[in-house]
């Protein structure tokens, strides 16, 4: 444990931050399993918000954002496989 009082203020400060940013992070995976499961678009503009929310404050990379938009639109976007016989 830290014996100085910055030290100790930083520690608290970065607790407080890391549940915060696993609030975020855990919200928008759940938001992109709904969407994975559902497939509805209503579902998929919202987790487009959250990842770019995610995005701006920096607790993703932007990259990560924008592949994780493009595969949830790919799974919406996928049709029903039809039989051909």
């Amino acid at each position: 444990m830290a014996n100085i009082q910055a030290n100790i203020k930083n520690i608290r400060k970065t607790r407080k931050q890391h549940v915060c940013n696993k609030r975020q992070i855990t919200a928008l995976r759940s938001k992109a399993k709904t969407v994975r499961t559902t497939k509805k678009v209503t579902d998929l503009s919202l987790a487009y918000k959250q990842a770019d929310a995610a995005c701006a404050k920096g607790k993703i990379h932007k990259n990560k954002a924008n592949r994780l938009k493009s595969r949830l639109a790919k799974t919406v976007n996928q049709k029903a496989p039809t039989t051909n016989k």
